[in-house]
């Protein structure tokens, strides 16, 4: 990101660094908790502008992923949540002003990523939906994901698979592209997780979904080009993902944790947020911050959180 052109904003973006790696330093040596740690970071970062022509929301969905992009002309919602959270997601996207999904990109079919897709595509038209060509042998034989299927099928969506170098233009010279998966042909529907990368102007996100090391390390082999500004951190922060190989390649100022509090699985594991800060990068969780949002200018990102 080139801060140089907008002065104001290159003193708060210092500012909001020294704060942050002051808090980083006081963490790191014990004289701070995680949970102070993460309040100076939200400190650092009070809130989104009109400047912001595109915004990146990591919405509170507990131990589940549910995103919510608003670009200059497109909207594009990537995963569903789980069982449960049809209407927080209804309610929270017709807050933000959504009447229309664009692109409805499901990452793979467990129940915490496409949950309340089906009630999703009941409350919303949806142009098309996005997820990735799994062999029919691994596919899940559930009533959640036939549900899915049926909804889709019902609500005349395009159902397309995804495709790695297809670009999705948004408006405004915004535009994703799928990156993976890059060639996985196991039993593991992690490793199946559509992987994108977002771009406007100078500023860019990576979304993994719940891509484990393998995934992430087929994906580095595939010459795709993963350096972003801010990471979607894989499968919630859990350390069988965000390997050191992509995160030294994604050089993230940032990272997104979307994770429930206090959950089963332990996420994000310590070695993940041990790694993160190992590499310099700011990270936010869902659990703690609430729903998380990015704005961008096309050349410097604000940051907002409900906590």
């Amino acid at each position: 990101m080139n801060l140089s052109e907008n002065p104001k904003g290159l003193i708060a973006a210092l500012l909001a660094m020294l704060l942050v790696f002051i808090g980083a330093v006081l963490y790191e040596n014990g004289f701070i908790t995680e949970e102070l740690y993460l309040k100076i970071i939200s400190a650092a970062n009070p809130g989104i502008s009109a400047d912001s022509e595109l915004e990146v929301h990591f919405i509170d969905v507990g131990q589940a992923e549910c995103i919510l992009i608003k670009a200059p002309e497109k909207t594009v919602l990537i995963d569903a949540g789980d069982i449960g959270y049809g209407k927080t997601i209804e309610r929270y996207l017709r807050t933000e002003g959504v009447i229309t999904i664009d692109y409805f990109i499901v990452t793979h079919p467990h129940a915490d990523h496409i949950g309340s897709a089906a009630d999703i595509l009941r409350k919303f038209p949806v142009a098309e939906v996005i997820m990735p060509e799994i062999p029919s042998e691994y596919l899940p034989a559930t009533s959640l994901f036939e549900d899915f299927l049926k909804a889709i099928k019902r609500k005349n969506c395009v159902l397309s698979y995804s495709e790695n170098g297809r670009k999705i233009e948004l408006g405004g010279g915004a535009f994703i592209e799928i990156l993976g998966p890059a060639g996985y042909s196991g039993d593991n529907l992690n490793n199946y997780s559509v992987i994108s990368k977002l771009r406007y102007g100078e500023t860019s996100f990576l979304f993994t979904g719940d891509a484990e090391e393998e995934a992430e390390l087929l994906l580095l082999g595939s010459g795709a080009d993963v350096s972003c500004d801010v990471l979607n951190a894989g499968h919630h922060g859990s350390s069988t993902s965000n390997c050191a190989a992509l995160l030294k390649a994604a050089d993230p100022q940032y990272a997104a944790i979307s994770c429930g509090y206090n959950n089963d699985y332990g996420h994000p594991h310590r070695e993940t947020l041990a790694a993160f800060r190992d590499f310099g990068i700011g990270y936010f969780r869902t659990d703690y911050d609430g729903s998380i949002v990015f704005g961008s200018d096309g050349k410097t990102l604000e940051i907002f959180t409900e906590g």
